[in-house]
C-alpha cells in the first residue's frame, strides 16, 4: 500500500538545504580577516547538523517507501539509485572540472588519471563528496536491510549502543587516528591519501544517523507520537546541544587560543558535541514541521525550497564561484552584510536555475536533476 505524503520530510530537506548553503558561504566569510564570530557561530557551527540530516533523510526516504518487510530487488533499486545519484554525479564532476580548469587555465584535472581519483573521492567540487558516500550507503543496502531488521526488534537500547559506538569512532577518527597513520605511513603517501581523504568515503562515519533514519521510518507513528509525548524534554535537549556546540566553539578560541578555523576543524558534525547535536537538531526540527502552524506563504516556501533542494544542491557552488569572483574583482570585503546577500542571492540563483534545467527534456533532465 502507498505510503502517506509527508510534507514535513520536504520541508526538513528544504531546511538542510539551507544549512549546507550556509557552511558553504561561511567558508568564503573566513576570508574576512576581521571575521564576525557570531556569523561563523550560525553558518559554520549551527547549520552541522545539515549534511548528515540529509543521510537521516534519504534512509528514512528509502525505508519508508520500502519497509524491511517489504519484498526488494536489490538490482531494480541500484538502477534506480544509478539514475537518481550516479548519473548527476558524473555530470556535475565533470561540468565543475571543466569550469575550474578553464577558469584557471589548466585542464589537467580532466586527463584519465586525476579524473578518475576526482570521480572516486568526490574532489570535483568541495559539496561532491556527499554523493559519494550516498552512493556507497546505496551499493551497502542489504547490509542495513538486515541491520535495520535487527533494530526493530528492540529499537531504544540497539540505538543507544549504536550512538555510542558511533560516537567512539567518530572521536577516534576526528582526533587520534590522524597522528597513528601519520606516524606509522609517513613512507606510503598512497595510504596517507586515502586515509585523508576518509570523510569521502568512510560511510562508516553515518552509520548510526542513517540507521536511524531507517528506523523512524518503520516506526515513524510511534516516532511521532514519541516526540509529542516527551517534546518537553526533547526541546530542552536540542537547546543544550546548540549550547554545547556554541560553548565549545567559543571555549577553543579563548582558553586553549585557537583562530577560528581550527575552532571550525574542531567542532564539527563528527566531534561528540556535534553527533548529539545532529540527532537532536534533526529529530527536534522534524518534530516542529510537524506541529507548527504554517500559513501558505511559508507552506509554499518550505514547500518549493524543499522540492528543488537536490538541484539547489547541485547548482550553487557554481553561484558562490561567479558571485565570490565578482567580489574579488570589486574588492569587496565579506562583511557581514556582503556575506548575508551573498548567502540569499546563492539560494535565489539556484532555485531559479534549478527550476530552469526542470524544462529541459527527460532525456537530458535524468543525467542534470536524476528525474
Amino acid at each position: 500500500m502507498k505510503k502517506a505524503f509527508l510534507p514535513e520530510i520536504t520541508y526538513m530537506r528544504g531546511l538542510c538545504m539551507l544549512g549546507v548553503i550556509g557552511i558553504h558561504v561561511g567558508s568564503y566569510a573566513l576570508q574576512n580577516p576581521f571575521v564576525n564570530l557570531q556569523l561563523i557561530s550560525v553558518l559554520e557551527i549551527l547549520s552541522r547538523f545539515a549534511v548528515p540530516a540529509f543521510f537521516f533523510l534519504s534512509a528514512f526516504g528509502l525505508f519508508y517507501h520500502t519497509s524491511v518487510n517489504d519484498p526488494f530487488s536489490y538490482k531494480d533499486f541500484m538502477k534506480r539509485r544509478i539514475q537518481v545519484v550516479l548519473y548527476p554525479y558524473i555530470v556535475w564532476s565533470l561540468f565543475y572540472l571543466l569550469y575550474t580548469g578553464i577558469t584557471a587555465h589548466n585542464l589537467g584535472n580532466l586527463h584519465p588519471g586525476p579524473l578518475i581519483v576526482n570521480l572516486l573521492f568526490g574532489t570535483g567540487m568541495y559539496h561532491l563528496y556527499f554523493m559519494v558516500i550516498l552512493v556507497w550507503f546505496y551499493v551497502l543496502m542489504p547490509l542495513w536491510r538486515v541491520l535495520v531488521r535487527w533494530i526493530l526488534k528492540v529499537p531504544i537500547p540497539w540505538l543507544v549502543i549504536l550512538f555510542a559506538l558511533q560516537l567512539g569512532f567518530d572521536f577516534i577518527s576526528s582526533y587520534r587516528l590522524g597522528a597513528w597513520v601519520t606516524q606509522q605511513f609517513s613512507d606510503s603517501p598512497t595510504i596517507k591519501y586515502l586515509f585523508d581523504m576518509r570523510l569521502n568515503y568512510w560511510v562508516i562515519h553515518y552509520v548510526w544517523i542513517f540507521l536511524f533514519g531507517a528506523v523512524v521510518a518503520e516506526k515513524y507513528e510511534q516516532a511521532s507520537e514519541y516526540m509529542w509525548r516527551y517534546r518537553y524534554i526533547l526541546a530542552i535537549c536540542a537547546i543544550v546541544s546548540v549550547l554545547s556546540m556554541l560553548g565549545a566553539y567559543y571555549y577553543v578560541m579563548d582558553v586553549w587560543h585557537y583562530t577560528v578555523l581550527e575552532a571550525i576543524y574542531t567542532v564539527h558534525q563528527l566531534s561528540p558535541m556535534g553527533v548529539f547535536y545532529t540527532a537532536l537538531g534533526t529529530l527536534f526540527s522534524l518534530f516542529l514541521f510537524q506541529v507548527m502552524p504554517l500559513n501558505n506563504t511559508m507552506e509554499a516556501f518550505w514547500s518549493q525550497i524543499g522540492d528543488t533542494s537536490y538541484g539547489i544542491y547541485l547548482v550553487h557552488p557554481f553561484w558562490l564561484l561567479i558571485m565570490t569572483g565578482v567580489m574579488a574583482k570589486y574588492n569587496l570585503l565579506f562583511t557581514v552584510v556582503h556575506v548575508v546577500l551573498l548567502y540569499v542571492m546563492a539560494v535565489g540563483l539556484s532555485y531559479l536555475t534549478t527550476i530552469a534545467l526542470k524544462q529541459l527534456p527527460k532525456s537530458a533532465r535524468k543525467y542534470i536533476l536524476g528525474n
